[in-house]
């Protein structure tokens, strides 16, 4: 008998969900989110750059990008969280309380690598416990991941008596949260190796077909050998990992450490990840559309500040984009299962199947 596992999932399961509605004589069109998200991308550039002319300056291009930094790591475990058909909802608590603990590392005296290391292995721990109660215990991630969320944060303040942390003094966290190798800042060159690796992972090695086979079909890849709660683990671990990578950049560019950072990022990173074209219920979707919806969600919020807009508003922007993000995958997900039984029967009738 083969002891390889089958992995139930096709060779275009990896790409992100293609949209599209049927036209006279049976033939679909189709647009991908991603080219879709581009589009807005490059006019909100326009718009905001004619509005504001400091907008386009190299400046303020470079500081987009060093805002986004910690958005986009976070972003990148949570996308391969998506992706198992779950979501991480603490991990702008888990980012927070990693904060704390680099801080108590530094107070205490511990060398800066000890503190650089201690944060990432913690964080990576706060995703484990995610990680066994989701994929070992069997509970409900929503159920797991909301709990955290307020545990997370509780320990935090509990932690630093309610206060930051100051960590002005140290050099190599000031460098890698807000240092630069020539014009480009360090925080961006970390985020793009991540998003480098994480593509990676996704696209071409089993960890990442694994991920897609759990997320497609649950019950289908735990029959064809997979093992289904170690695939969840790994995902929450990894989500974990990247917030405590997160936090290191966050305290560096901040030169302290504070309980209350992170409070509603978990938002902004899940509508980043459904607006990206990674579907809700998992297994479809990728990397590609979450790199742009992140962009986009920061150039907007990076242009509603330079036009005065005040904060609140951008949340209230930020929950409607959650939403129409939520909106856009159920209409995703009516087509594809629409679009089903024509193939069928079609085949059926021994006519060619219209491309998806």
């Amino acid at each position: 008998m083969n002891s390889q596992p089958v992995i139930p999932v096709g060779k275009n399961r990896s790409r992100t969900p293609s949209a599209g509605v049927r036209v006279r004589g049976g033939r679909r069109f189709t647009f991908d989110p991603r080219l879709t998200l581009a589009i807005v991308l490059v006019v909100m550039i326009v718009l905001f750059s004619i509005l504001q002319p400091v907008f386009l300056t190299q400046g303020n291009l470079l500081n987009i990008l060093r805002l986004q930094a910690v958005p986009m790591i976070l972003a990148v475990g949570m996308t391969m969280v998506v992706l198992t058909g779950g979501a991480d909802l603490s991990v702008g608590s888990a980012l927070a309380l990693s904060g704390i603990v680099a801080g108590i590392l530094y107070l205490s005296g511990m060398p800066i690598w000890v503190v650089i290391g201690g944060t990432v292995l913690f964080g990576a721990v706060l995703g484990a416990a995610n990680g066994f109660l989701v994929g070992i215990v069997g509970m409900s991630f929503f159920v797991v991941t909301l709990g955290t969320l307020s545990a997370y944060r509780s320990l935090a303040l509990v932690a630093s008596d309610g206060s930051a942390i100051q960590m002005s003094g140290e050099r190599v966290l000031l460098f890698l949260g807000d240092g630069s190798l020539g014009w480009l800042p360090v925080p961006v060159l970390i985020t793009a190796i991540i998003v480098l690796l994480g593509y990676v992972a996704l696209a071409h090695t089993g960890w990442g077909r694994r991920i897609y086979a759990v997320g497609s079909n649950p019950e289908a890849a735990r029959l064809s050998g997979i093992r289904v709660g170690r695939v969840l683990f790994s995902v929450y671990l990894v989500s974990g990992l990247l917030a405590g990578v997160a936090a290191v950049i966050q305290v560096g560019r901040l030169t302290s450490a504070s309980p209350l950072v992170g409070q509603g990022l978990e938002l902004q990173v899940i509508a980043a990840v459904l607006l990206g074209g990674t579907v809700l219920s998992g297994g479809s979707g990728g990397l590609g559309g979450t790199i742009i919806a992140v962009l986009l969600l920061g150039v907007l919020q990076n242009g509603l500040t330079l036009s005065g807009v005040p904060d609140y508003w951008q949340g209230a922007i930020t929950g409607a984009i959650l939403i129409i993000a939520v909106y856009l995958d159920h209409v995703q997900r009516k087509q594809r299962s629409s679009f089903a039984p024509m193939k069928k029967r079609r085949r059926a009738l021994g006519s060619p199947a219209p491309s998806a």
